[in-house]
């Protein structure tokens, strides 16, 4: 299970590390996504089994619509979370999903001042969107 984690962890740092960044510290591949297709109908409170690890109001974007029951490879889902007080366009966290490969990579960022800096990332993600597998790993449906 260690040598499992630690494989997954080492990719997810990959990832971040090729992944190109944007102004605001964002990967370059979220660019625009307020404008992508939303997920949720309205914006959202709360969380799976009430866990707190995206407290705020949400909105989640997808890059790319689902083909049968699984998104395809390339797809970006981005979950925008506010607090009270958010600029809209600067939300206190976001949190990302890319698929690659057939898998999905994981990373959440915290607002820190102007920009964006990780806060978690990998398995820690991965074992939580584990209860979502029905949908592929994600919760919010569409």
């Amino acid at each position: 299970m260690a040598i499992v984690a630690a494989v997954a962890l080492a990719a997810s740092v990959v990832v971040v590390a090729v992944a190109s960044t944007s102004a605001a510290g964002l990967p370059s591949y979220t660019n625009g996504y307020q404008k992508w297709p939303k997920l949720n109908k309205k914006p959202t409170r709360g969380t799976p089994l009430g866990r707190g690890a995206h407290n705020g109001l949400k909105n989640v974007y997808a890059s790319k619509k689902k083909v049968g029951s699984k998104y395809p490879n390339g797809t970006v889902i981005v979950k925008s979370i506010a607090q009270a007080g958010d600029k809209p366009a600067l939300p206190s966290q976001v949190a990302v999903m890319r698929k690659t490969n057939g898998k999905w990579r994981y990373i959440e960022y915290s607002l820190s001042g102007s920009r964006y800096t990780v806060l978690a990332q990998g398995a820690l993600c991965q074992s939580c969107h584990a209860m979502a597998k029905a949908n592929d790993f994600v919760f919010t449906k569409r």
